[in-house]
């Protein structure tokens, strides 16, 4: 492969734009987009967004499902040295609000769908200067429409706005202990090694017209690390709006997809589809298992029908993306022990299990997972204090504990900070906790994940109630509606009198788990 002399996300349309203009870069439903398309259009944006006089590291965020135009803003954002913040959809306007506010972003992409929470979280927040509808006009005062913004400005780089390697590319937002969100600050040096390192594991996407398709959201750290390492090879990436079983199979087939990562959902559900013998996916070269891991029979059953390998990885935000990698060699249904490992560090990642003092422990002592990694991120945006704990030095420290076997191979077997993976989605118990906590009937509540073929986790609510109240979980269900988003909100309950707690009346929820785990 030529080296394009890739630094920034900035240079990745424009470096393939030279070499291969015509290639597709991105598909988006009967939308394609070559790679000059891609860089002029990002050009233009970016022009936009310099001739409306925005300074540079400004944050502006961007709230949608996915499509083609996520790209359009991320590689405009760079190429005019500004900060791209992506936004879950999921979330209702209050917590889009929180978000807007504590980046302090001042401009907000969002589709027609999500424009009455754009409207919304713009009247309460003063530094939302203007609303950009991706797939419309804008009908009030400070909002425009995408293509009325963008197609007045010329199709070439801006000048005098190139960003260096260690300028914020890249927000995202990830929640902590506390259940307040914060924003993870990613540079370019950080985006561009996590898609040198994902190519590193996929060889198969130097081949020609090689694509991945996009189906988790992109506002995602692994769904955008995909796409970007797909289009860095010079590759093609296929996005769909929302991966629905039967589009995903026929999308699979008709765009000859190589890469996919898939939810063990999901992952279920194609599977069975009575048709899914009828495509041709003989092309598809790995399965990305997204979430926290898969139940062996589904495995087996997955790798007899789908024929194409299997892997998975262990990560976070704070690194870039995927720290460990369970090669498909490994990740096998009779691979045993090895199944329940989050594989071992590759690239220039490094990974180290340590006591309380943040000493390195022996081979198979459990402890914290610390990872020190090139793409670790700037810190956390305004928030000295938290930065400073989870990183010292060259380390980050990921409040997950787990060990190490003499093979270098990852084992997490607690998460310190109980977040749960449900469907793919990263979930914080303490912060649904705390809404419960609202209902009068409510004396004190504990939210762990219990294991859950088809979404991989799912939560469930411990509820203690006052004396003498009572409440259902259905009522406990529409009490949250409106206050959190929808995949946050527990379908299960148990009433019980109360927890296991230790001597300094701490929760102790690993024994609330352990009931749930299927017997040895």
């Amino acid at each position: 492969m030529t080296d394009l002399n890739i630094k920034t996300l900035a240079d990745i349309p424009s470096r393939q734009a030279e070499v291969k203009p015509d290639s597709i870069a991105l598909e988006f439903e009967d939308t394609r987009v070559s790679y000059a398309e891609l860089d002029s259009r990002s050009n233009q944006v970016a022009n936009a967004f310099v001739a409306d006089g925005v300074p540079t590291q400004t944050n502006i965020a961007l709230l949608d499902r996915n499509a083609e135009t996520f790209f359009y803003v991320l590689f405009g954002a760079a190429k005019a040295n500004l900060c791209m913040v992506t936004v879950n959809f999921r979330l209702t306007a209050g917590e889009v609000s929180y978000i807007l506010e504590d980046s302090d972003a001042e401009y907000l992409f969002v589709s027609q769908e999500f424009l009455p929470i754009a409207r919304e979280c713009k009247a309460r927040l003063d530094r939302v200067q203007k609303i950009v509808v991706l797939d419309g006009e804008g009908e009030q005062e400070g909002e425009t429409g995408l293509w009325t913004w963008m197609n007045s400005q010329p199709g070439t780089a801006p000048v005098d706005r190139i960003p260096t390697t260690e300028d914020r590319a890249v927000q995202m937002y990830t929640s902590g202990t506390t259940g307040h969100p914060k924003g993870v600050m990613l540079t370019h040096a950080c985006m561009v090694c996590a898609a040198e390192e994902g190519i590193s594991v996929w060889p198969v996407m130097h081949e020609p017209d090689a694509a991945v398709l996009a189906t988790m959201p992109l506002f995602h750290i692994a769904a955008a690390n995909l796409c970007l390492a797909g289009l860095f090879a010079g590759g093609r990436a296929v996005i769909l709006k929302e991966a629905v079983p039967d589009v995903v199979a026929r999308v699979l087939a008709e765009s000859r997809i190589r890469i996919v990562p898939l939810p063990p959902a999901l992952i279920h559900a194609i599977i069975r589809l009575p048709d899914i013998h009828s495509y041709d996916l003989s092309l598809l070269d790995t399965l990305l298992i997204a979430g926290s891991g898969i139940a062996v029979e589904l495995l087996k059953d997955a790798q007899e029908v789908l024929d194409c390998g299997f892997a998975l990885s262990y990560g976070m935000t704070e690194c870039c993306g995927g720290i460990t990698y369970l090669s498909p060699k490994d990740c096998v249904h009779d691979a045993g022990k090895l199944l329940a490992s989050a594989g071992r560090a590759f690239g220039n990642n490094r990974v180290r299990i340590v006591d309380t003092n943040r000493q390195p422990l022996p081979t198979g002592e459990i402890g914290e997972i610390a990872c020190r990694s090139d793409r670790l991120m700037k810190g956390y945006w305004h928030r000295p204090e938290a930065s400073e704990e989870a990183v010292d030095g060259e380390w980050y420290f990921s409040g997950d504990a787990g060990y190490l076997d003499e093979d270098g191979y990852l084992y997490v077997v607690d998460r310190i900070k109980d977040m749960v993976v449900s469907g793919g989605e990263n979930i914080y118990p303490v912060e649904i906790e705390n809404e419960l906590l609202k209902h009068p009937a409510v004396s004190d509540v504990a939210i762990i994940g219990i294991p859950d073929e088809k979404w991989g986790e799912s939560l469930l609510a411990n509820v203690i109630l006052e004396p003498g109240a009572e409440v259902t979980g259905e009522q406990l269900v529409d009490f949250l509606r409106g206050s959190l988003a929808g995949y946050k909100i527990p379908r299960r309950y148990e009433f019980v009198d109360a927890f296991p707690r230790n001597a300094t009346g701490k929760v102790l929820k690993r024994e609330m788990r352990a009931s749930w785990q299927p017997a040895a």
